[in-house]
């Protein structure tokens, strides 16, 4: 798969996270919880309203060009999806420790080395979780209450999506709710815990039918392609749960793009 040049920016910006993320660590790695709230010396170059919204990601940086140009972006309404035979996701995802940070544009809990998605036999590494109110992905026109994006990477740079639709019902997740109990609530606040476990597995729903389809990735550069597992069963939240995801996102929902021609396909069991 061809690099874009995001790839050598996000390279550099992972190298920088690295960096701050070890000098935090290594201040305050005497207590049980390592936090802070970083001021961002730069604003995030892209948001989701006004002069920086969607519309105008495009015009931001030339590295943004796809947003406008790409002809298989992301998120869709998923309304006519083909069945095809179910074949079952390999998730091999493992228990880590809660690291979260607060980019000013969502939430995003970063997952280290060692669980990933097979798919055809190949591995891809999860690198983060990230939430979104509301769903980015569109059902018959209608949105989720909220959405977790699980990002996976192969070693050439490929990207694996798997977007877990939410919404509210009479009980919790026990896993959420351990991720909402140190959610960074500010734009850059940074957020390491030592003794606090989580397996991702635990946000995948049971019924792991799933819509399947080409796309991009739903914030700049947009990249594409990119292969994308939609669930089609949500995961039931409290609303004291969303309300929590909502006052530390905001609305940070890319709308939906046109299909160009591509094939949803339905696996269902």
């Amino acid at each position: 798969m061809v690099k874009s040049e995001w790839s050598q920016d996000r390279e550099a910006a992972r190298r920088r996270t690295f960096i701050g993320l070890t000098a935090l660590i290594s201040v305050l790695a005497s207590g049980p919880l390592v936090a802070a709230r970083y001021a961002d010396e730069v604003s995030p170059v892209w948001s989701y309203s006004g002069t920086t919204g969607p519309e105008h990601w495009a015009a931001l940086k030339p590295s943004y060009e796809t947003c406008a140009s790409g002809q298989a972006q992301s998120p869709i309404d998923i309304s006519r999806p083909e069945p095809q035979a179910y074949t079952p996701l390999a998730f091999q995802y493992r228990s880590q420790l809660l690291e979260m940070t607060n980019s000013g544009n969502g939430v995003h809990v970063i997952s280290p080395p060692g669980s990933a998605l097979l798919v055809r036999g190949e591995a891809f590494d999860l690198e983060e979780l990230r939430f979104h109110v509301p769903g980015e992905h569109r059902f018959n026109g209608v949105p989720a209450e909220a959405e977790i994006q699980l990002m996976h990477r192969d070693g050439r740079g490929g990207y694996v999506m798997v977007a877990v639709p939410l919404r509210t019902g009479p009980r919790e997740n026990r896993i959420l709710s351990r991720i909402l109990d140190y959610f960074p609530m500010k734009p850059g606040e940074r957020v390491r815990h030592r003794q606090v476990g989580i397996n991702p597995l635990f946000l995948i729903p049971v019924d792991r039918g799933y819509f399947r389809y080409t796309g991009s990735l739903t914030t700049p550069p947009c990249d594409e392609p990119v292969l994308w597992y939609v669930i089609n069963e949500p995961l039931v939240i409290s609303v004291e749960q969303l309300e929590r995801i909502t006052r530390a996102v905001g609305v940070n929902t890319r709308p939906v793009q046109p299909l160009n021609g591509r094939v949803v396909h339905a696996m269902a069991h």
